[in-house]
């Protein structure tokens, strides 16, 4: 939009843009230095940014309509899949995306010495390699087979290679 002239404002919940490539995607896989660079390509060519303005809160959607001609909500996907078991609510039990969410914004990550990692996915393999890489002990619990994981087979290799241990 603005290559064709037209003013835009970006609003961001976070401290920094980038989203997921950002916050959900840890720093191993994809160096920050890089995404930085890209996002100031694009910012770079006059784009306004708030940062640290979450839609509800310091920004309202009737608002925007007012003060644009045109309002797009890009919202992403920040919530981590609920297992729906009992007891999965419990304060040492954290969804992968918030765990690497809190890694990526340096919060302190009380994950203990032991930690298991439910799930199949990239998501899964990223908190597994980013526990390890935080001292503790990962292993990874899928619900089927190795081959049926829906993760990279070279994010599983790599991730094997570097020490988490896997149940299948």
């Amino acid at each position: 939009l603005r290559l064709q002239g037209h003013s835009v404002t970006i609003f961001d919940q976070m401290p920094a843009l980038g989203g997921m490539l950002r916050y959900g995607i840890p720093e191993y896989r994809l160096p920050k230095s890089i995404l930085d660079k890209e996002i100031a390509s694009i910012t770079g060519l006059g784009i306004d940014v708030r940062t640290n303005h979450r839609l509800g809160d310091k920004v309202h959607l009737d608002d925007l309509e007012k003060d644009y001609d045109a309002v797009f909500l890009g919202i992403g996907a920040w919530k981590s899949k609920s297992l729906r078991l009992e007891g999965e609510d419990h304060p040492s039990i954290i969804g992968g995306i918030d765990y690497l969410c809190d890694v990526a914004q340096g919060k302190p990550a009380n994950i203990g010495k032991e930690v298991i990692v439910v799930g199949g996915g990239n998501t899964a393999i990223d908190a597994a390699r980013v526990a390890l890489r935080m001292g503790s002990n990962a292993t990874l619990l899928y619900r089927r087979t190795e081959e049926e994981m829906p993760a990279e087979d070279d994010e599983i290799r790599d991730a094997r290679e570097e020490g988490v241990n896997f149940e299948f």
